[in-house]
């Protein structure tokens, strides 16, 4: 072939590649959605909400079924925080039902997670550490109501979508609902149950100071923000998580005024997020990757043959070098196309959720709550000037209590 006639294949060779890759670029940008239009129930249920949930009750009617789950959960937490129990409970069931039609173990869940195709992952379910965390809360409310045994469910449950990840089942490592776990036994007078929990839990935090039998008072103090989702790698497949910005608390110390109580940090929320039974991982790549890191290796070979053939062009002859290139442009347009195929990582996340989670336990009669004060360190012990967060106490009808604190606003 000479080298015009060469010279015109490569061009058609290139621009074919070149419209696969384009065509492909088409479908890579997240998919808009525009928002639905709320009908007269929707804006006579939003006009009876209280008007710091308003615009989180818009974005729950105007997003639909795609991101209900998302929606009910920043709706109860925001809720939670602001000590309207009965609104969070309604949240917090309400993400449950649909989490549970997909998440459970059992053979019906099992089976929908088989027929889970590209447009039921459209609807946001969470991922291990989110789900794991919407039955921390409802076990806590559970926990306020004093019905121990759903408490105990719930935390046991949250265990259960901790192991939960990418169609496979790991080791759970969610300290907190151990502790929550044996907590709720404890207090529905089931010694065994509460054993089991907490030893599970001295394999996990050996210096954890395990409830005594007689505690009656649970502390549970929140710091920092969420962790974050970000989109990574060629073609922002990649799912990768991230800490929660803008804060530097990671200790607790709270003056009840008649002591100071040290709290023991029981959970990292981030860790949680960015592992997998106790083992850390780089990323999530879901749906189409598997097929699409076959297209990047492949597209990684040829560029690379390509590189390899101008080098050795002028031992083997003139035409060598053209080839090269071409061979070259075939790999870089085969890394786009495969950039292209893969769907973008879903970065949609729990917002208010905290970085951390401490807690203590005692035998007391609290009171005068409200006028609690945290203080707050770094990682290295170092004050943090930050004003202390709000304080919530509940005590159940059997005279048990959870003191709740955040030193955020959710």
């Amino acid at each position: 072939m000479n080298s015009r006639k060469l010279h015109k294949t490569t061009l058609s060779i290139v621009s074919a590649a070149l419209v696969l890759g384009l065509a492909g670029c088409a479908s890579t940008g997240p998919t808009q959605y525009q928002a639905l239009a709320l009908n007269q129930q929707e804006k006579d249920a939003l006009n009876d909400k209280p008007a710091y949930l308003r615009p989180l009750y818009r974005k729950l009617f105007e997003e639909g079924k795609r991101n209900e789950v998302l929606n009910r959960m920043e709706i109860g937490t925001a809720a939670f925080y602001q000590g309207d129990i009965d609104i969070a409970r309604e949240n917090f069931d309400a993400a449950l039902e649909v989490i549970e039609t997909v998440y459970a173990d059992n053979e019906s869940a099992t089976k929908a997670r088989s027929l889970w195709h590209e447009e039921g992952r459209k609807d946001f379910k969470g991922e291990p550490y989110e789900r794991a965390m919407a039955y921390y809360y409802r076990g806590l409310i559970y926990l306020i109501d004093g019905v121990y045994d759903n408490a105990r469910a719930s935390f046991v449950s949250g265990l259960m979508q901790d192991a939960f990840a990418e169609e496979e089942q790991n080791r759970s490592d969610f300290a907190v609902m151990l502790l929550l776990a044996g907590w709720s036994a404890q207090k529905m007078g089931s010694p065994v149950l509460a054993e089991e929990a907490y030893d599970e839990l001295r394999e996990l935090r050996p210096d954890f100071p395990i409830p005594a039998a007689d505690d009656n008072v649970l502390i549970l103090a929140e710091t920092g923000y969420s962790p974050r989702k970000l989109a990574d790698g060629m073609g922002h497949y990649e799912l990768v998580f991230r800490p929660g910005k803008n804060f530097k608390e990671k200790q607790v110390v709270i003056n009840t005024g008649q002591q100071e109580v040290e709290m023991e940090p029981i959970e990292s929320v981030y860790w949680q997020a960015t592992s997998r039974g106790g083992r850390p991982v780089d990323a999530i790549i879901e749906g189409k990757a598997a097929f699409a890191n076959n297209t990047a290796s492949f597209g990684r070979d040829i560029a690379q043959l390509g590189v390899t053939a101008r080098v050795f062009s002028p031992a083997i002859g003139g035409s060598s070098g053209q080839v090269g290139n071409t061979l070259a442009l075939i790999g870089v347009a085969s890394m786009a196309l495969s950039a292209n195929v893969k769907p973008r990582a879903d970065t949609r996340y729990w917002s208010r959720l905290p970085d951390a989670v401490h807690s203590s336990t005692t035998k007391a009669n609290p009171a005068d709550v409200a006028m609690w004060q945290a203080q707050y360190t770094d990682i290295d012990g170092n004050p943090v000037a930050l004003d202390s967060g709000v304080f919530h106490h509940y005590q159940d009808p059997q005279g048990n209590h959870l003191i709740w604190h955040s030193s955020r606003a959710r």
